[in-house]
């Protein structure tokens, strides 16, 4: 599948980013805890497992590159709200839509939000992230 190239054409805020489904399963979790070098304890409430919030922080790359083709990709800030927990074996979706578009310092950013829905719609979590797409020549 060709994606159109990230640009503020492409990209006017408003529009949506290719949503995705994941399955937040054991799998998942036991990989993010070996990534992360957290322990599964603090994500075990009344017996059952739930969902480490720091997965929905790392949905948004697939989101944006789903969505679009761009070179660079540097992260610089991300505001998560984490609206309810959730058990292991959720099955969410993860969609989201551009916030705006601005250049600094000749480097070109992109805000969007992402949205984590479970299985009913009701959103767990929801990320403001920023990165950089386009970087100024070094030239």
């Amino acid at each position: 599948m060709e994606l159109p190239e990230m640009n503020t054409e492409n990209a006017a805020p408003g529009t949506p980013l290719n949503a995705y489904t994941v399955a937040y399963d054991r799998e998942a979790i036991d990989l993010y805890l070996a990534r992360s070098g957290e322990s599964i304890e603090p994500y075990i409430h009344h017996g059952k497992l739930t969902v480490p919030p720091g997965l929905f922080l790392g949905a948004y790359g697939r989101l944006i590159h789903g969505t679009f083709h761009y070179e660079a990709g540097v992260h610089t800030a991300s505001q998560m709200i984490v609206s309810k927990c959730v058990p292991e074996g959720t099955l969410a979706t993860v969609s989201g839509e551009v916030v705006r578009t601005f250049e600094r310092n000749g480097d070109k950013y992109v805000t969007f939000m992402v949205v984590v829905s479970d299985e009913s719609g009701d959103a767990c979590a929801t990320v403001e992230h920023t990165s950089i797409y386009g970087l100024r020549s070094r030239a």
